[in-house]
């Protein structure tokens, strides 16, 4: 069973280490997501502006997330006015995942509250979670360099705070914890690299 585990971790790795290796090709070759109808991107454009109201800032790094989303909305509803429904597809996904780590916290908290035998079991190896954002996180850098000035380096910044404390509180056993720092983490991850596709020629 060890063995077994072992061995995964090692292909993990490796796939891993391809992928980061590959970035900049693998960014280049992917072809475009389906494109949505006009009405489909704005309808979800909503969504995400009524979902950031229901969970508002509460601190200033989700103060300066909420920015984020909202500068990339209007940057989508730009681009679907002028017809360019794939980079305003892209815009609002990189949108709604800034928006996501802004719920995280409260997940923490409801999970602090938890009664251990309460918490729900994670899903996947929480380990692999983690090592799939480290890798992730070094893609990230060459994200940043396709992404048009100004680059949204605190977005890099504010994913590897998330990813530390991710760390941390794996060491401390609490899995729950970080499980949700591992996804706002991740979350952002894909935020840059959909902002660096939406800005591919």
């Amino acid at each position: 069973m060890l063995a077994g585990r072992g061995l995964s971790r090692r292909v993990f790795l490796i796939r891993s280490v391809i992928v980061l290796i590959g970035g900049a090709a693998l960014l280049v070759a992917q072809p475009p997501p389906p494109r949505q109808d006009p009405k489909a991107i704005e309808h979800r454009i909503g969504e995400i502006r009524k979902r950031l109201e229901m969970n508002s800032p509460a601190n200033a790094e989700q103060r300066e997330l909420a920015s984020f989303v909202e500068r990339y909305l209007g940057e989508a509803v730009q681009d679907l006015q002028a017809g360019r429904r794939f980079q305003a597809q892209l815009l609002m996904d990189a949108a709604d995942a800034c928006r996501r780590p802004i719920e995280h916290p409260q997940h923490i908290t409801s999970a602090n509250q938890a009664l251990p035998t309460h918490r729900p079991p994670p899903l996947g190896d929480p380990e692999d979670h983690l090592r799939e954002v480290y890798f992730r996180l070094r893609l990230c850098n060459f994200f940043l360099q396709q992404i048009p000035s100004p680059a949204p380096v605190k977005l890099l910044e504010l994913a590897r705070g998330f990813y530390e404390q991710a760390v941390k509180a794996q060491q401390e056993g609490e899995e729950g914890i970080a499980g949700e720092y591992t996804k706002a983490a991740d979350d952002l991850t894909h935020a840059l690299e959909s902002l660096a596709q939406a800005a591919a020629p």
